[in-house]
């Protein structure tokens, strides 16, 4: 009998990026070695909601369970030699002060990483910060980055429109550094096309700049695929990121990308990227001149871009997770 995976994912949400990564990652294992099944947690993240998912958590039976992030505090009701934990940041921490922080911190990291048999994370940048913010051993957590999903492939034939380029940015949380954005952008001869909910600020500082701008939320991955296909530029200037899936995600659509001189979105973008100060507008607003009139710098962007997925490949990330199941099976059977 083929040993069973579950993948356990936080209740669904308007957020899906966590839940298509781990769809590849199934996808790409040998469908002949695996039976695999995903569960979700039946409540949310609220402190009452995580309480009762620790109460009222029931696991299908497996054989191997992979919590896929935003729900780590399960690992604590799950059988601890079966256990995989894989944290994709540290933002849990960083939007929490005081004594809220340090239950946060007990309930999201500390206790799930030491009961938990294997700790992935998503790039060396977040290891770091996980090892500085709990004391584990850099030993014991494995880097294993994130696939691009199957989708985002270009087959448009979109001509860069020099006179009025569309600059898509995703994401509207703080870190994603939208009114920086904004403030770089003003009197450019550009259009923004945003993807995320905006809040009363933004869409002021956006009618005080007179920005030609367009915002769309809660789209499915084929809308997503569609929006890279109609931008000419992509932009992730984010202060703060685990990994950055957009980065490569506008690589493979053949994209001319911007993004932050941070880690780990300097690394994940390789030399497929204008890297840029996401702290200083003036930065990411040369990096969009410059990408609107230089025809030779965007081709030498695309072809860097195209090249560095190539890192990403499903399959190649598969293999990774598949090496800690095999691990898992083997202790479980004593061979």
């Amino acid at each position: 009998m083929k040993p069973k995976i579950i993948f356990i994912e936080r209740k669904p949400s308007s957020s899906v990026s966590i839940e298509r990564v781990f769809r590849q990652v199934a996808k790409d294992l040998p469908q002949e070695q695996y039976d695999i099944e995903f569960q979700a947690a039946p409540y949310g993240n609220g402190v009452f909601s995580i309480l009762k998912n620790l109460l009222w958590f029931r696991r299908n039976d497996g054989d191997i369970y992979h919590l896929t992030g935003d729900v780590h505090y399960l690992a604590l009701v799950l059988p601890r030699a079966k256990t995989i934990l894989t944290i994709h940041d540290l933002v849990f921490l960083r939007r929490r002060t005081g004594i809220r922080r340090a239950i946060i911190k007990k309930l999201f990291l500390d206790l799930p990483i030491w009961w938990a048999r294997h700790v992935t994370t998503v790039s060396e940048a977040t290891k770091r910060e996980i090892v500085e913010n709990s004391g584990m051993e850099p030993e014991s957590i494995k880097v294993i980055e994130n696939p691009l999903i199957d989708g985002f492939r270009s087959n448009s034939q979109k001509i860069f429109d020099t006179l009025h380029p569309t600059v898509l940015h995703i994401g509207t949380a703080e870190n994603k550094n939208l009114p920086r954005l904004i403030a770089a952008m003003e009197g450019l001869p550009c259009k923004l096309r945003i993807i995320g909910r905006l809040d009363s600020s933004i869409i002021e500082q956006l009618s005080y700049s007179e920005i030609d701008f367009e915002n769309v939320s809660d789209l499915d991955q084929e809308q997503i695929v569609a929006e890279y296909g109609n931008a000419d530029i992509v932009s992730f200037c984010s202060t703060y990121e685990g990994f950055g899936l957009p980065i490569i995600e506008a690589q493979a659509m053949s994209k001319p990308v911007i993004t932050s001189n941070l880690s780990p979105m300097k690394e994940v973008a390789g030399y497929g990227a204008l890297v840029i100060d996401p702290f200083d507008a003036a930065s990411i607003r040369s990096a969009i001149v410059n990408a609107i009139s230089d025809p030779d710098l965007r081709t030498r962007l695309i072809a860097f871009g195209l090249e560095n997925t190539k890192r990403f490949e499903g399959k190649r990330i598969a293999e990774q997770y598949a090496g800690i199941y095999e691990n898992i099976v083997s202790e479980a059977t004593g061979l």
